[in-house]
This record gives C-alpha cells, structure tokens and sequence, in this order.
C-alpha cells in the first residue's frame, strides 16, 4: 500500500502538460513543454515559471462542457433536464438511475485537482527563487496561484462536499505513509480556505484584462467565487443541518456545522456588494432597434405600459428584452462586449449540436423538462395554468409572428395542411422562454448553409416533436429524439447548422461561468435571509434592506421584460424566498446553477424525486384531439425518465481508490 500511495502521489506532482506564455487563452494549450523539468531550472527563469504556472491551469476542468463528457453531474441530473442518451459520455444520468457507486470511476477529477493544487503551492513556495521577476509579474503570478488553488477545492467542494487541505508546502512523496495522509476538513474550514485564496488573488489580481486575455481571472473573478461558496455555506444544507449530526471528524467536530449561523448570510452579501459596488459590471441589454431588429412582442410593450416605459435599468423602455438575454448565450455578443461575463470560457459545440435537429446534423436530444417550461411566466408576469385557460391547445391566430428577429408560428411550416399550428399555450410568454425553450411546430433556421442543393431541405425547419414525425425517432437514430417535446435551444444561433459538408457552420460560444445575474440574485437571497443587521470589515453594515432586494431583483425582471416585484413582495421573507427560487431557475436555466441550487436549498429529495413530466410525444398533434392530449402534461413514460434520488446523492461518493490509499479518509454518508 506505501508504494502504491507513493507512487499516485508522485502522479500528483507531475503535470503532464503546461502552457506556453504566448498564448492569449491561459486555458488552452498551445505546445507543451516537458513538466518532468527539474524545478530548480523552472525557477531559475521567468519564462519557465509562468509555463509551469500556466501548466496547473490546464488542469482545470472545461467548464463549457455542458452535456457530454461534462466534469461533473450538474447538467446531466438535476430536474430541468432530460437526456436521450444513457452512457459514461453523459454520467449524470447513471446518478438519476441510481447507478453510480464509489467503484463507477465516473468523473475521475480527485487526483487532477490535487495536481493543480499541488503545482499552485510549488509556484508559491518557490516563487523567490526567480530573480529576474519583476514585482508586477510577481503579484500577478502570485494571484493567478492564489486564484487556481482555491478555484481547485472549490471544485472539489461542489462535487465531494468537504475534502482534505493539504498543507501549503508541497508534500515529500518520499516521505512515510504517516506523513502522506491527511482526514477531511470540515465544510467551513474549506470554505474559510477558499476564501482565504480568493481574498489574495482579489488584491493581487488586475481588475480587468485586454480581450487577448479575456479568459484569465481578474479580481473580480476571485469575488465572484467568493459570492458563489459564501452563499452556498450560508445555505440551510450546511448550515445547522441535523441530518448529519453523526457525521464528524475523528477528533469529534462535525462536518457539517450543527449550529445555524444567521451572519453566514451577511459575509455572503458582503461577496457580491463588494461586486456590485465596483461598478466595473452592469447587465447585458440590446438597445431597442439595434441592427434594424425591432422588439415589437414578446414581452411588455413600453409604449402601450407607461409602468416600464423607463429606460433600463429603471424599466425596459429601452431596450430589446428577447436580445438582451439570448444573445448572451447564442454566439451574437462575443465576451469582450459583453458587460455581464465576470469569468467565462468558450462553449463546447457539442452544446449547440445536441439541440440541433437531425436534418442539420444535430443530435435532437437535449429535454428541457415541464417543471421548468411552467417555471417561465406570461409577459405581463401572469403564470400560465392550462386548467384555467381551456383553450390551450387551440392554434394561435397570428401567424408569422416576430419579435427581434425570432419568428413564431410560421405560415406554411407544418403538417397540418400547410396551416400554423403553434398553440396558445405558447403565445406571449416571457422572452427568456423563446430564447430558451423549442416547442413543437418551434422553427429553426439553420441559414449558413452555402450548399444550394441542399438548403431547401436543411434550413428553414418547423420540428414535430411526436411520433412519426421529424423530430420523432428514426431507423438510423433510434435515441435521437425528444422524450419531452422541448428541446433546449438556448446555445443555438438563427445561423446554426452542424451540416458541415454543405457549408453549415456552429457560431462560437461563450459560456459564462460566473455572470453579474448570479451576483444580484446571490445579493437579493442573502439580504433575504437577514435575521438582524451585522457590521463587516471596515465598518460595512449588511442588513435586509427590502428596497435594495426590489432594486437588484427588478433588473433581472426588466431585462427579461417582465413587471417588476415591489416591496411589499419584499417585506415576507418566504414569499420572497419562492420569487428568488424560480428566478434562479429561469435565469440560469441549463447553466449548471440547478444542481447546486436545489442542494443547498435542501430541497432536492423532493424536486429530484417527482415525476419528469412533458408533452405526450408518443400521440400525434396533427387533429384538435390529438393536439389536446398531447399538450396536457403527463409522465414521460422512457426507462430513462424513472428516477430516484436518495439522501446520499447530495455529495458524489469519494473513488474507493482513494479511500484504500489514504485510510484517514471516510466516505460520504450513504455510499
């Protein structure tokens, strides 16, 4: 057993790529450069020690990985997604399926973050050992190494819960077994860890980078990661929760706090005011006929409103709310101008291919789950319930009708006699809705296409998510298909074509791993959840400021073209609580931010257990009867839609690899 841990330990200290310092993208690998270099001849030169450096960040995951072969569950098993597909490429689904075990080796990230955690504390140790390094380059390399070790334990916090904080100095792999061993922290030390990282990296690091760097963390950066674990320890999982009273170190201290503690909330606020109060960020907005694209539906009309006729951020007079948000995450604003990214990395294609129908080549099977299309509201702020609107499933009027450019109800696109056949059910919805959801008789346009030959019948597509029909199974793709009758559009661009061979081209994509939203809402929830007021810091007083909550609140509102909360609403914490929570799944939805959200809120054992419920694909829609029982929810009925979720499932089981190596460690309760 001593040989084998020193051998995976010697693994930890070796990087099996690094970055050159030339490249714009500190994330990606440009060459690679032998990392079994002796380090004394890494610190004798700047150069080598920022490729050493650069080298830990490669190990970072790709968090544009949305879907397939993602770094961990977060897309693939929470309850606003279904996926066609089960298999190791997609593991979050084995979790729905009660699949996994410590023995499934599903999502190996263990020893590569303690990889990077071990090459971030290298640079740090021996950073002086650099003499021809300039104080400037010091400071920033130093923040970068700060920033990438606590960015390493916060994931593995997210997805093991409380794990080991190695000491600072990098360990002897030649040492005795006793020496290499360490037990897990509790949740707090390692958020106080974290933390403790994130604050040097936020004094060291620039405020903002040139766009040849944009993907590097800025200080802000550094707060954002602060914002995200102080609201997630403030939480009431693990935050004084019972259910693991039992759980403890071995010298008897819980490992999750069994005292609840009200200030947690306030050090979260404090995260995202420091944020908010730099004024170096601000909402993604469009200006109203920006491009010749006007917003004439969709949303609240300002003209016909004088409510919301402001300009934003005091209403949405002035701005395009459908562009707003979908062209955040379509490819349309490329992060350099997009005000809302903090920290941000290119989307995956696969992202954009697994929503794509078939005949431009995509995959045809990303479901958006009906908990979540009920989440989105009407645009007047309505909720839309089918048992009061009998209608539902009757056809709209308008035909060709569009808003900023996206088109709903197409005349002559469907199989209904050449008819429109979009339902009521989808009429005047909130814009966030159209920007994320494809609903049957949806259009897709699918336009870079160049191949004359084949662009009548590959772009320009109304999709019939029903049996027999396009977006239905077929004999050459038998699992690609929509289980659920919505597909998640939400990376697709109106241009989008996975249909290389005739020209089709997939627009790059951002994906915002940390964006001002998240910071506001995170902001609104901790002032919520104030029980008095606390004094932080340099005499910063945190208290619950209902007037604050509505002001934050009410930009995401405006910017999706909905009414407003006032602060009446405000004044109940827990009707407050419930407006946060279904903002923050329509907000962020097929994000990541859903699996960690229903966690922490505690309430995952319900929303993980109830029935995935959709559209009843297996009917057909083309009659009035038939378009009545297949818009009505009901059970999906796929061996893939039968999910269960157990106590255990709020933390991924420790690799019992690991556990053999090291004896210090005990599993997560459960597994």
């Amino acid at each position: 057993m001593i040989r084998k841990l020193k051998r995976t330990l010697q693994y930890l200290c070796i990087a099996l790529t690094a970055m050159t310092y030339s490249s714009c993208n500190y994330l990606n690998v440009d060459e690679y450069f032998n990392d079994m270099i002796p380090l004394d001849t890494v610190f004798a030169r700047q150069e080598l020690l920022e490729r050493y450096l650069w080298g830990a960040s490669y190990l970072l995951p790709n968090e544009g990985d949305l879907y397939s072969n993602s770094f961990g569950p977060y897309m693939t098993a929470t309850d606003e997604c279904l996926m066609s597909w089960r298999s190791s490429e997609y593991a979050g689904t084995f979790l729905q399926a009660d699949q996994v075990t410590p023995f499934s080796g599903y999502y190996p990230m263990w020893d590569r973050y303690y990889q990077g955690i071990r090459k971030a504390n290298t640079v740090m140790t021996r950073i002086d050992e650099c003499k021809d390094l300039a104080t400037f380059d010091r400071r920033e390399i130093l923040g970068l190494a700060h920033f990438l070790r606590g960015y390493f334990y916060f994931h593995l916090l997210q997805l093991y819960g409380p794990v080991p904080l190695l000491p600072d100095q990098p360990l002897d792999v030649g040492a005795d077994l006793s020496e290499l061993c360490y037990e897990r922290n509790t949740y707090d030390e390692c958020v106080e860890y974290i933390c403790n990282d994130m604050e040097i990296a936020y004094d060291y690091l620039a405020a903002s980078r040139p766009s040849n760097q944009i993907t590097r963390p800025t200080k802000y950066a550094a707060a954002a990661v602060m914002s995200r674990v102080r609201l997630y320890a403030a939480s009431p999982w693990y935050n004084g929760n019972s259910v693991y009273a039992s759980w403890k170190t071995s010298d008897g201290r819980n490992f999750i706090s069994q005292e609840y503690d009200n200030r947690k909330w306030a050090l979260a606020a404090e995260a995202a005011l420091r944020i908010i109060q730099s004024d170096q960020y601000r909402l993604h907005t469009v200006a109203r006929g920006q491009g010749n694209v006007e917003f004439n539906g969709g949303g609240l009309d300002p003209d016909v409103d004088a409510a919301y006729s402001e300009s934003f951020p005091d209403g949405m007079g002035d701005i395009d709310p459908y562009r707003s948000y979908a062209d955040m995450f379509n490819g349309e604003t490329q992060a350099a101008q997009n005000p809302e990214l903090i920290y941000s990395m290119t989307l995956s294609t696969n992202a954009t291919k697994i929503a794509l129908p078939l005949t431009m080549d995509g995959w045809n099977g990303c479901n958006i789950t009906q908990v979540l299309v009920d989440a989105y509201r009407m645009n007047d702020g309505s909720d839309y319930n089918i048992d009061e609107h009998p209608d539902y499933y009757q056809l709209m009027t308008e035909t060709d009708k569009e808003f900023s450019g996206y088109l709903l109800n197409p005349s002559g696109g469907s199989t209904n006699n050449g008819a429109a056949a979009v339902v009521n059910m989808f009429n005047n919805r909130e814009v966030r809705f159209y920007a994320t959801v494809a609903f049957n008789e949806s259009y897709w346009s699918g336009e870079s296409i160049t191949n004359t030959s084949e662009k009548a019948a590959r772009t320009k597509q109304v999709m019939h998510y029903y049996t027999g029909e396009n977006g239905y199974k077929g004999p050459n793709n038998p699992e690609d298909y929509c289980l659920t009758g919505y597909i998640c559009r939400k990376y697709v661009h109106p241009e989008d074509n996975a249909r290389s061979g005739a020209g089709g081209v997939i627009k790059s994509k951002t994906f915002p791993i940390f964006r001002y939203a998240e910071i506001l809402l995170n902001y609104v929830e901790a002032l919520n959840n104030l029980e008095q007021s606390y004094t932080l810091g340099d005499s910063v007083v945190i208290e619950r400021d209902p007037a604050q909550m509505v002001k934050y609140f009410n930009m995401i509102r405006f910017r999706a073209g909905l009414p407003g909360i006032t602060e009446a609403d405000a004044a109940d914490p827990q009707r407050m609580q419930e407006l946060i929570e279904r903002e923050r799944m329509v907000e962020f939805a097929h994000e990541g931010r859903r699996y960690h959200d229903v966690r922490r809120w505690g309430i995952a054992m319900e929303t993980e257990n109830a029935p995935v419920r959709g559209c009843d694909v297996e009917t057909t829609a083309n009659s009035e009867a038939g378009r009545q029982r297949y818009y009505r929810p009901v059970n999906v009925d796929h061996e893939y839609a039968q999910h269960t979720f157990s106590q255990k499932m709020y933390f991924w089981p420790i690799p019992d690899e690991k556990l053999r190596q090291n004896p210090l460690l005990v599993q997560n309760p459960g597994w």
